[in-house]
C-alpha cells in the first residue's frame, strides 16, 4: 500500500485534514493486521503413531484448526494428506511401524502455503479421517485410521452366534477400559499417573477374574495401549453377543477433596435423543436388537416400528442398568468410598445401546493425591476388580439370561459362593458331597477328583478344594499359555501378563521378537 507524501503533507495543514489522516493511519494499521491474519499458517507440531489390532492411528498435533483433505494412491500404496496454510514443525523419524502396514511418513511443502504428507504403505488400506478441537491439555488435531483390509469402523449386520444348542452358555461380559493410545484420559495430581493405564489395569484384574469363573466368559473391548472410537466400543461388545458392557474409567476434578467411586446408566432424556437418531440414520447404518437371543436390523421397518422397538429396548436396557450399578455399588460398599451410593444417569457414548444392559464405572479420583496413589497399586486395583465382579455376578444371579450356567443353577438352587469362587477354591460345608459341588461350578465329578489328587468321592467338613478352571492364589503363578492373534506384539504380551519382555523370550526360545498368528507362547511366572 503507498501513500502521496504531498497528500500526508497537505493533511496536516487543517485540524479536519489531521483526522482524515489519523483515519488513513488506522485502517492502514488494521489492514496490516488483517493482512497477518491472513497469512499466519497453523503448524504441524506432532505427529504420533499408534497401532491397535485392526487398524493404525495416526494424530496430526496442530497448533490450530486447518482444513484437510485425503486421498489413495496404488502402485505403490499410499496415503496422502493436504493440509492448507500450514508448515510442519513435527519430526517424521522415530515412528514404530512395526506390524502396521506403514513403512513411512514424508511431507513436502505444496503451492507454496500448504503441506502435503504421504504415508507409504506395504498393502491396502481402508482409511477414515476426521478432526478435533482442542479441549484440554489436547491441541487441534488430524486423526487418520488406517484400517485393516477385512475390518472395518462399523459393525457388520451379521454376527455368528456364540449359543450352541442344547447347551447351558457363559454370560458374556464385555469389558471397556477407557481411552487409551494418543488419549490419555485423566491425568494424575502429578501428572504422572494417568487414566488409560489406571483403566486397562483394573479392567484387566476383572478379565482375569471372570475368565477363572465358571458360567462367564469375559472380553477385552480393548487389551492393550492403543485408541478405539467411542462409538466402536458398543460395537465390539455386540459383534461378541455382550450381556453386559462395563466401561472402566477414573475421574478428576478442581478440587483434590473429590473421592468415591460412581456408577453412570444413560438418562432416559438421552436415551429419546438417541432413538431419534437411529430412526433418522437407520438406512445408513447397522443398527441390531434383540441381543443374544436374536437380531432384528432396524434398516426393513418401517419409522414408527422401528422407534416403539427402539424404545421399548432402550427403557430395558436402561432399567437393567441401574440395576447392575445398584448391584456393583453395594459389592464396592466395603472396598472403596462411594461418591454416589445409586446409580447415576449420564449422556454417554458408551452407554447408549439399547440391547445391552450398560454401565460406566468411575472408579476414583486421580485429582486425589491419596486416591490416586491408591488407584495406582496393583493390590487396589484387583481389590476393585474383586468387588465388581462380585456385583456382576450377584446381578446374573437375581436375573440370570435364559439358556446359561448360571440361569440352570438358579433353577436347581445351587448358589456359588462368590467369595470363595474368587479365591479359585471351596471349603467343604455339612450336607455337601462332591457330586453337588462339581454341578455348583459346572465342572465334572471326575475333574474335581483329579484336581484334588481324590481316590474316591469321600470329603470331610472344612476341607478346601481346588476348582477346575478357577485362578487360585497359588495357580496364579504357575506358568499359562498364550495363543497369538493378528495385531498383538510380543511386548504387548509382556505388558498383559506383567512379565519382562526378556523372561518372555527365555521361556519361548526366541531369539528376537518376531512372533506369528496362532503361535503358542507360554508365560513365566511374574
Amino acid at each position: 500500500m503507498k501513500f502521496s507524501s504531498k497528500r500526508m503533507q497537505a493533511g496536516l495543514g487543517t485540524r479536519g485534514s489531521k483526522v482524515s489522516g489519523r483515519s488513513v493511519l488506522r485502517a492502514f494499521m488494521l489492514g496490516l493486521l488483517c493482512f497477518a491474519n491472513l497469512t499466519h499458517a497453523a503448524e504441524v507440531e506432532d505427529i504420533r503413531l499408534w497401532r491397535a489390532p485392526d487398524y493404525t492411528r495416526i494424530v496430526f498435533d496442530l497448533d490450530e484448526q486447518a482444513q484437510y483433505s485425503l486421498f489413495t494412491l496404488e502402485n505403490p500404496n499410499r496415503i496422502v494428506i493436504d493440509i492448507s496454510n500450514t508448515t510442519i514443525a513435527a519430526s517424521l523419524t522415530g515412528f514404530d511401524f512395526k506390524d502396521s502396514p506403514v513403512t513411512g511418513i514424508r511431507s513436502a511443502t505444496r503451492n507454496g502455503s500448504d503441506v502435503r504428507v504421504v504415508i507409504d504403505l506395504t498393502r491396502q488400506v481402508n482409511p477414515s479421517s476426521f478432526s478435533l478441537a482442542a479441549n484440554g491439555e489436547q491441541k487441534d488435531r488430524v486423526v487418520v485410521d488406517l484400517y485393516d483390509i477385512g475390518s472395518a469402523p462399523a459393525v457388520a449386520e451379521t454376527v455368528v452366534s456364540n449359543t450352541q444348542s442344547g447347551s447351558r452358555r457363559d454370560i458374556i461380559v464385555a469389558i471397556d477400559a477407557g481411552h487409551g493410545g494418543e488419549d490419555p484420559g485423566a491425568l494424575g495430581y502429578d501428572k504422572k499417573i494417568r487414566e488409560k493405564d489406571v483403566a486397562l489395569a483394573i479392567s484387566r484384574a476383572i478379565y482375569n477374574r471372570l475368565l477363572s469363573a465358571p458360567g462367564y466368559k469375559p472380553i477385552m473391548v480393548r487389551d492393550g495401549d492403543y485408541s478405539v472410537q467411542l462409538q466402536r466400543r458398543p460395537q465390539i461388545a455386540r459383534q461378541n453377543r455382550a450381556d453386559i458392557f462395563l466401561s472402566i474409567h477414573a475421574d478428576s476434578f478442581s478440587s483434590t477433596r473429590a473421592e468415591g467411586v460412581t456408577v453412570y446408566a444413560l438418562s432416559e432424556r438421552i436415551a429419546e435423543d438417541e432413538n431419534s437418531r437411529r430412526v433418522a440414520e437407520k438406512e445408513n447404518s447397522a443398527d441390531l436388537l434383540g441381543g443374544v437371543a436374536g437380531d432384528t436390523s432396524l434398516r426393513n421397518i418401517e419409522d414408527d416400528l422401528a422407534r416403539t422397538l427402539l424404545d421399548l429396548s432402550m427403557a430395558w436396557s436402561i432399567e437393567q442398568s441401574t440395576a447392575a450399578g445398584s448391584y456393583i455399588l453395594n459389592s464396592l460398599r466395603g472396598v472403596a468410598t462411594l461418591r454416589r451410593d445409586k446409580t447415576q444417569q449420564g449422556n454417554l457414548w458408551v452407554l447408549r445401546s439399547p440391547d445391552i444392559p450398560s454401565v460406566l464405572i468411575e472408579t476414583g479420583y486421580l485429582s486425589n493425591p491419596a486416591e490416586a496413589r491408591q488407584l495406582n497399586t496393583a493390590s487396589y486395583q484387583r481389590r476393585l476388580a474383586d468387588g465388581i465382579v462380585q456385583g456382576v455376578m450377584a446381578y446374573f444371579y437375581d436375573r440370570p439370561p435364559e439358556d446359561t450356567l448360571i440361569s440352570w443353577q438358579k433353577q436347581n438352587n445351587i448358589k456359588p459362593d462368590v467369595g470363595s469362587l474368587l479365591s479359585g477354591s471351596y471349603v467343604v460345608q455339612r450336607g455337601d458331597n462332591l457330586s453337588e459341588i462339581a454341578q455348583r461350578y459346572g465342572v465334572s465329578t471326575s475333574q474335581l477328583r483329579s484336581e484334588n489328587s481324590l481316590s474316591s468321592d469321600v470329603i470331610r467338613i472344612g476341607q478346601e478344594l481346588q476348582i477346575p478352571g478357577m485362578m487360585s492364589p497359588v495357580a496364579a503363578q504357575l506358568p499359562k499359555e498364550h495363543k497369538i492373534t493378528r495385531g498383538e506384539t510380543l511386548s504387548g504380551i509382556a505388558e498383559r501378563y506383567r512379565v519382562s519382555l526378556s523372561s518372555l523370550r527365555t521361556a519361548n526360545n526366541l531369539r528376537g521378537d518376531v512372533i506369528k498368528v496362532g503361535q503358542v507362547l507360554k508365560i513365566p511366572a511374574p
